[in-house]
């Protein structure tokens, strides 16, 4: 008998259930981090090569994108260059601490075991004076317009407003 009720009941669910549509259009954003030569370790390839691979994908298939420029990256004329030709592409700022990046921003660097320790690579391990040092220097670095990007994992909410306010 409770066999046949739950039958019953899940019957109903897919009967009576109204269906439901999308409505208007859909969209994808493709978004691109990009990295430049610090800890890069594919020793056969260059940071460069790999945004011409994306950028001849990307036009074979008309799609515009965003690109998400690591610190390390701004220093890549290769990678500046390509990336200029695509005036229709959006480009923004990759907060992810490197070396490089603390270097030109005179913050010391926090060096880990891994490059991608929170504690190294995140705004968060980072004391606020540092944050606004580095975050200052990116948009320096940047130079264009503003980014109309930006993403950082694990920021603080005041080191976003930093860089909103910039």
């Amino acid at each position: 008998m409770k066999k046949i009720i739950f039958l019953l009941m899940f019957l109903f669910s897919i009967i009576l259930v109204p269906k439901t549509f999308a409505q208007g259009d859909s969209f994808v954003s493709i978004v691109n981090p990009v990295r430049g030569a610090d800890f890069w370790d594919i020793k056969d390839q260059k940071p460069e090569t790999v945004i011409l691979g994306q950028t001849a994908i990307l036009d074979r298939f008309n799609l515009p994108a965003t690109w998400l420029l690591r610190f390390d990256a701004l220093d890549n004329k290769n990678i500046i260059d390509m990336l200029k030709n695509r005036p229709s592409d959006e480009k923004g700022l990759f907060l992810e601490v490197t070396p490089t990046w603390g270097t030109q921003a005179k913050v010391t660097y926090h060096q880990s075991d891994s490059w991608h320790s929170a504690g190294s690579a995140f705004l968060t391990g980072y004391e606020r004076s540092e944050r606004e040092e580095l975050i200052d220097a990116s948009f320096e670095k940047f130079k264009s317009t503003s980014p109309r990007s930006i993403i950082a994992a694990s920021s603080p909410s005041q080191s976003l407003l930093i860089a909103a306010c910039m």
